[in-house]
Protein backbone atom coordinates (compact mmCIF):
# COMPACT_ATOMS: atom_id res chain seq x y z
CA UNK A 1 0.00 0.00 0.00
CA UNK A 2 1.36 3.37 -0.89
CA UNK A 3 2.69 5.92 1.49
CA UNK A 4 1.02 9.58 1.86
CA UNK A 5 2.69 11.64 -0.92
CA UNK A 6 3.85 8.46 -3.19
CA UNK A 7 1.59 7.07 -5.54
CA UNK A 8 2.07 3.06 -6.15
CA UNK A 9 0.92 1.47 -9.10
CA UNK A 10 0.81 -2.04 -10.33
CA UNK A 11 0.46 -2.46 -14.01
CA UNK A 12 -0.10 -6.43 -15.44
CA UNK A 13 1.43 -6.76 -18.93
CA UNK A 14 1.91 -9.28 -21.64
CA UNK A 15 5.86 -8.73 -22.02
CA UNK A 16 4.73 -8.94 -25.91
CA UNK A 17 1.61 -7.33 -26.18
CA UNK A 18 0.90 -4.53 -28.00
CA UNK A 19 -1.84 -2.70 -26.24
CA UNK A 20 0.22 -3.66 -22.84
CA UNK A 21 2.75 -1.48 -24.37
CA UNK A 22 0.28 1.31 -25.06
CA UNK A 23 -0.67 1.11 -21.32
CA UNK A 24 3.22 1.28 -20.32
CA UNK A 25 3.51 4.48 -22.09
CA UNK A 26 0.59 5.98 -20.97
CA UNK A 27 2.02 5.40 -17.30
CA UNK A 28 5.20 5.86 -17.80
CA UNK A 29 3.67 9.75 -19.49
CA UNK A 30 1.69 10.13 -16.41
CA UNK A 31 3.80 9.29 -13.22
CA UNK A 32 6.00 12.87 -15.11
CA UNK A 33 2.93 14.61 -14.90
CA UNK A 34 2.38 14.11 -10.94
CA UNK A 35 3.85 15.91 -8.42
CA UNK A 36 4.20 13.31 -5.79
CA UNK A 37 6.84 10.05 -6.34
CA UNK A 38 5.10 7.75 -8.76
CA UNK A 39 6.62 3.98 -7.85
CA UNK A 40 5.63 1.90 -11.05
CA UNK A 41 6.32 -1.47 -11.44
CA UNK A 42 5.58 -3.67 -14.30
CA UNK A 43 4.63 -7.28 -13.77
CA UNK A 44 4.67 -9.96 -16.55
CA UNK A 45 0.99 -11.91 -16.38
CA UNK A 46 0.76 -15.17 -18.73
CA UNK A 47 -2.04 -17.56 -19.18
CA UNK A 48 -3.08 -18.98 -22.07
CA UNK A 49 -6.25 -17.09 -22.21
CA UNK A 50 -4.73 -13.99 -22.35
CA UNK A 51 -2.78 -15.27 -24.92
CA UNK A 52 -5.16 -16.60 -26.88
CA UNK A 53 -7.23 -13.06 -26.56
CA UNK A 54 -3.71 -11.17 -27.64
CA UNK A 55 -3.37 -13.46 -30.67
CA UNK A 56 -7.20 -12.86 -31.49
CA UNK A 57 -6.47 -8.87 -31.23
CA UNK A 58 -2.71 -8.40 -33.16
CA UNK A 59 -2.45 -11.79 -35.40
CA UNK A 60 -5.42 -11.90 -37.19
CA UNK A 61 -7.06 -14.47 -35.50
CA UNK A 62 -4.75 -16.95 -36.07
CA UNK A 63 -5.25 -19.04 -33.20
CA UNK A 64 -3.46 -22.41 -33.83
CA UNK A 65 -2.11 -24.40 -31.49
CA UNK A 66 1.49 -23.74 -32.66
CA UNK A 67 1.19 -20.11 -32.76
CA UNK A 68 -0.72 -19.94 -29.21
CA UNK A 69 2.11 -22.17 -27.92
CA UNK A 70 5.18 -19.93 -29.65
CA UNK A 71 3.52 -16.42 -28.34
CA UNK A 72 3.34 -17.84 -25.05
CA UNK A 73 7.16 -19.38 -25.26
CA UNK A 74 7.96 -16.18 -26.47
CA UNK A 75 6.16 -14.22 -23.57
CA UNK A 76 7.36 -16.44 -20.91
CA UNK A 77 11.33 -16.06 -22.20
CA UNK A 78 10.21 -12.22 -22.44
CA UNK A 79 8.95 -12.38 -18.62
CA UNK A 80 12.37 -14.22 -17.52
CA UNK A 81 14.21 -11.88 -19.29
CA UNK A 82 12.54 -8.82 -18.04
CA UNK A 83 13.00 -10.59 -14.75
CA UNK A 84 16.83 -10.75 -15.12
CA UNK A 85 16.59 -6.98 -15.85
CA UNK A 86 14.96 -6.49 -12.93
CA UNK A 87 18.06 -7.58 -10.70
CA UNK A 88 20.09 -4.39 -11.82
CA UNK A 89 17.28 -2.07 -11.00
CA UNK A 90 13.73 -1.33 -11.50
CA UNK A 91 14.03 1.52 -14.35
CA UNK A 92 16.56 -0.48 -16.49
CA UNK A 93 14.61 -2.99 -16.42
CA UNK A 94 11.51 -0.99 -17.43
CA UNK A 95 13.62 0.57 -20.56
CA UNK A 96 14.75 -2.56 -21.40
CA UNK A 97 11.61 -4.31 -21.55
CA UNK A 98 10.14 -1.12 -23.72
CA UNK A 99 13.05 -1.23 -25.66
CA UNK A 100 12.39 -4.96 -26.87
CA UNK A 101 8.79 -4.07 -27.66
CA UNK A 102 9.82 -1.34 -29.50
CA UNK A 103 11.90 -3.45 -31.94
CA UNK A 104 9.61 -6.18 -31.97
CA UNK A 105 6.21 -4.11 -32.24
CA UNK A 106 7.12 -0.97 -34.05
CA UNK A 107 10.22 -2.27 -35.91
CA UNK A 108 8.42 -5.75 -36.42
CA UNK A 109 11.49 -7.65 -35.86
CA UNK A 110 10.56 -11.60 -34.40
CA UNK A 111 11.60 -12.55 -30.87
CA UNK A 112 15.10 -13.68 -30.71
CA UNK A 113 17.99 -13.88 -28.19
CA UNK A 114 20.16 -11.31 -30.38
CA UNK A 115 17.20 -9.12 -30.28
CA UNK A 116 16.89 -9.97 -25.96
CA UNK A 117 20.73 -9.05 -25.76
CA UNK A 118 20.58 -5.88 -28.20
CA UNK A 119 17.78 -4.80 -26.24
CA UNK A 120 20.21 -5.12 -22.98
CA UNK A 121 23.02 -3.48 -24.01
CA UNK A 122 20.77 -0.50 -25.45
CA UNK A 123 19.27 0.07 -21.28
CA UNK A 124 22.79 -0.16 -20.41
CA UNK A 125 22.82 -3.61 -18.41
CA UNK A 126 25.84 -5.84 -17.32
CA UNK A 127 25.54 -8.40 -20.34
CA UNK A 128 27.39 -10.89 -18.65
CA UNK A 129 25.35 -10.70 -15.12
CA UNK A 130 22.21 -10.67 -17.43
CA UNK A 131 22.70 -13.59 -18.77
CA UNK A 132 23.49 -15.38 -15.77
CA UNK A 133 20.85 -14.25 -13.82
CA UNK A 134 18.49 -15.44 -17.41
CA UNK A 135 19.38 -19.07 -16.61
CA UNK A 136 19.10 -18.97 -12.87
CA UNK A 137 16.39 -20.27 -10.77
CA UNK A 138 16.14 -16.86 -8.62
CA UNK A 139 14.04 -15.34 -12.16
CA UNK A 140 11.84 -18.33 -12.38
CA UNK A 141 10.75 -17.65 -8.44
CA UNK A 142 10.05 -14.54 -9.31
CA UNK A 143 7.69 -15.03 -12.23
CA UNK A 144 5.79 -17.17 -10.00
CA UNK A 145 5.72 -14.69 -7.18
CA UNK A 146 4.34 -11.98 -9.94
CA UNK A 147 1.55 -14.53 -11.09
CA UNK A 148 0.83 -15.21 -7.17
CA UNK A 149 0.57 -11.42 -6.90
CA UNK A 150 -1.74 -11.34 -10.00
CA UNK A 151 -4.31 -13.96 -8.48
CA UNK A 152 -3.95 -11.88 -4.93
CA UNK A 153 -5.26 -8.62 -6.74
CA UNK A 154 -7.58 -10.25 -8.99
CA UNK A 155 -5.98 -9.73 -12.09
CA UNK A 156 -6.62 -12.06 -14.94
CA UNK A 157 -5.92 -10.33 -18.01
CA UNK A 158 -3.46 -8.03 -19.66
CA UNK A 159 -3.15 -5.07 -19.46
CA UNK A 160 -4.21 -4.39 -15.90
CA UNK A 161 -3.22 -1.72 -13.51
CA UNK A 162 -3.92 -1.40 -9.29
CA UNK A 163 -3.04 2.05 -8.00
CA UNK A 164 -2.72 3.07 -4.80
CA UNK A 165 -2.71 6.87 -4.43
CA UNK A 166 -1.05 7.53 -0.76
CA UNK A 167 -4.05 9.85 0.14
CA UNK A 168 -4.10 7.33 3.69
CA UNK A 169 -6.77 5.41 1.97
CA UNK A 170 -7.44 1.80 2.77
CA UNK A 171 -7.84 0.62 -0.82
CA UNK A 172 -6.64 1.20 -4.13
CA UNK A 173 -8.16 0.80 -7.31
CA UNK A 174 -8.51 -1.67 -10.00
CA UNK A 175 -8.42 -0.84 -13.88
CA UNK A 176 -8.66 -3.77 -16.72
CA UNK A 177 -10.42 -1.49 -19.38
CA UNK A 178 -8.57 0.81 -21.50
CA UNK A 179 -5.69 3.26 -19.33
CA UNK A 180 -5.61 6.69 -20.34
CA UNK A 181 -4.09 9.96 -17.95
CA UNK A 182 -7.43 11.26 -17.83
CA UNK A 183 -8.40 8.31 -15.61
CA UNK A 184 -5.21 7.76 -13.62
CA UNK A 185 -5.43 11.33 -13.25
CA UNK A 186 -8.74 11.56 -12.03
CA UNK A 187 -8.38 8.29 -9.31
CA UNK A 188 -5.79 10.90 -7.89
CA UNK A 189 -7.84 13.26 -7.19
CA UNK A 190 -8.53 14.38 -3.37
CA UNK A 191 -11.84 15.90 -1.64
CA UNK A 192 -13.58 17.79 -3.02
CA UNK A 193 -14.27 16.04 -6.47
CA UNK A 194 -16.87 16.65 -8.91
CA UNK A 195 -19.77 14.09 -9.17
CA UNK A 196 -18.56 12.55 -12.11
CA UNK A 197 -14.71 11.56 -10.39
CA UNK A 198 -16.49 10.12 -7.47
CA UNK A 199 -18.42 7.90 -9.37
CA UNK A 200 -15.57 6.38 -11.46
CA UNK A 201 -13.67 6.20 -8.39
CA UNK A 202 -15.96 4.06 -6.83
CA UNK A 203 -16.45 2.26 -10.09
CA UNK A 204 -12.74 0.98 -9.65
CA UNK A 205 -12.35 0.93 -5.96
CA UNK A 206 -10.57 -2.28 -4.83
CA UNK A 207 -9.68 -3.48 -1.10
CA UNK A 208 -6.79 -4.84 -0.39
CA UNK A 209 -6.66 -8.14 1.98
Amino acid sequence: MALNNVIELFLFINPLGTNSFDAEETVEAFSKEREEKVKISFIPLLNFNSVKKQLISEKNGLTSIENRNKMYTDSFNASLAFAAASMQGKKKARKFLMTLQKNIIENNNTFSKSLVLKSAQAAKLDIEMFEEDFNSDLVKTAFTKDQKLAQEMSVQDTPACVLFTGTGEKYGYRVDSILSKQLLHGLCSNNPIPPEISEIKNKYKFQTV
